[in-house]
């Protein structure tokens, strides 16, 4: 029998690497509070900051960005008022505020502010205090849209027009919103959806389909620039099916991606997202995913969806919170169990980055470079820069029947393949609507008649 107090041989390296536990976060990408580099520049942007379900008669606290804050509806015209969370009068909570016809008021001595912060009274103050006229109440303006609320928490002489998606109002599309939090910084989650390679593995290989089966497959991955911003496709071949998969992104956090259990057997032309997704911090060590998760005819032919389960803390695919015991995400881990456990900060210097990393390594250079932008004084790009009124997007499926061409390496043919869709998808921006649709996918049945 082996002596079970023989030292194990091997190349052991922890006592030489013990270093890399002294190496700390990149402040420059994960500090967001107040006066931050990151943080000032995501305050130039419209972010969800809570759904509209989170609040009631009463008034509901949040945490945005370092900043505490309270959302409350107003009695009478039912407008979202989102300030500061304390009075300004004595630092009390307006938590515990009285929700008013056009304001909020301090239950403590009265103080009651209007939507935009401004003091309208203070009723234990004599006649002729002044102290109403020279403070002020924090506040930010707010818009409401199916079921999330919308901050702009930037300076108001830079206030960018919202940004309305094609993919926000389509006839036939049930949009239902979620929120779910994280205990970590908000780089690690938004960097998971410029991270293509990690679905083959978490969300197939590693313990079984999580979704489709077809994600197995290595996907040839383009990575392609808009008017809008960045995206990228992901092609795979499924038999004589080639699956052109596409998902958007906008800085600082805006994606969508394709179906979430799309079957890729049989063409399909310009199938649209089936996630809106923004990733919002709470702080520099929790963070908010809020999203619409998108319900169409046709997008779900196994009925593996469940609209029940789309609501606040949760979502109707796997592994985006914690909704499981700590011994199922040992043995099935998501994508929450992907990104917060690599602790409240991701250290970078502690990485070894990859060819597959690349769309990471390009968020990152992005970023940083639109942070260091706006610190220098300039504009932060808006996806409105390009386009007035609503912003044409590419997120979704197509799949087109392209048999292997004899003779011709199929990786050459699928980069091709990705490179001309993505140029189609790109021609139809002129258009709007059921127009830019209709013309995107009357272009992708020719191209699809020409490689037979």
């Amino acid at each position: 029998m082996k002596d079970r107090f023989s030292a194990p041989k091997g190349n052991f390296r922890g006592h030489a690497q013990q270093s890399v536990w002294t190496e700390a976060p990149d402040p420059e990408l994960t500090e967001v509070g107040p006066g931050t580099s990151c943080g000032e520049y995501l305050r130039r942007y419209w972010l969800p900051v809570a759904m509209t379900d989170q609040v009631g008669d009463l008034p509901c606290r949040i945490r945005i960005m370092g900043e505490d804050l309270v959302l409350f509806r107003e009695k009478g015209e039912g407008r979202l008022g989102l300030t500061h969370l304390h009075c300004c009068h004595r630092n009390m909570s307006l938590e515990f505020g009285i929700v008013e016809k056009g304001g909020i008021r301090c239950s403590y001595h009265g103080w009651k502010y209007g939507l935009d912060g401004t003091i309208l009274e203070t009723p234990c103050e004599p006649p002729a205090s002044q102290v109403g006229s020279r403070a002020c109440l924090g506040a930010y303006p707010v818009i409401e849209s199916k079921g999330l609320a919308f901050a702009y928490m930037g300076p108001p002489e830079e206030q960018p027009p919202f940004p309305v998606m094609d993919t926000f109002d389509e006839a036939g599309d049930e949009m239902l919103p979620y929120l779910i939090e994280s205990p970590c910084n908000w780089l690690q989650v938004m960097e998971n959806a410029w991270d293509p390679f990690h679905v083959v593995y978490l969300h197939t290989l590693a313990v079984r389909s999580q979704f489709i089966d077809a994600f197995a497959e290595m996907p040839m991955i383009e990575f392609h620039e808009s008017r809008t911003g960045d995206f990228y496709t992901n092609v795979r071949r499924v038999d004589d099916i080639v699956w052109i998969r596409c998902h958007d992104h906008m800085l600082p956090s805006f994606t969508q991606n394709g179906g979430h259990f799309p079957v890729p057997d049989k063409p399909r032309y310009f199938g649209r997202c089936g996630l809106s997704r923004w990733v919002v911090p709470v702080d520099d060590t929790h963070t908010l995913v809020i999203a619409w998760r998108h319900f169409r005819d046709g997008d779900d032919p196994r009925g593996l969806t469940d609209k029940s389960k789309v609501g606040l803390g949760t979502t109707d695919f796997y592994g985006q919170g914690p909704d499981r015991s700590y011994e199922q995400r040992q043995r099935d881990p998501g994508d929450y169990d992907a990104w917060v456990s690599q602790g409240p900060k991701n250290v970078h210097a502690r990485e070894n980055m990859g060819f597959t990393d690349r769309g990471v390594a390009k968020a990152r250079r992005l970023l940083r470079n639109a942070i260091r932008s706006v610190a220098s004084g300039n504009p932060a790009p808006q996806p409105t820069d390009n386009f007035n009124g609503v912003i044409p997007t590419y997120g979704g499926d197509t799949m087109l029947r392209i048999p292997v061409q004899e003779g011709r390496d199929d990786g050459a043919v699928l980069k091709e393949i990705s490179i001309d869709v993505a140029e189609i998808y790109k021609s139809g921006d002129h258009l709007l609507g059921d127009a830019r649709n209709e013309f995107i996918r009357s272009r992708l049945r020719e191209y699809e008649a020409r490689r037979q």
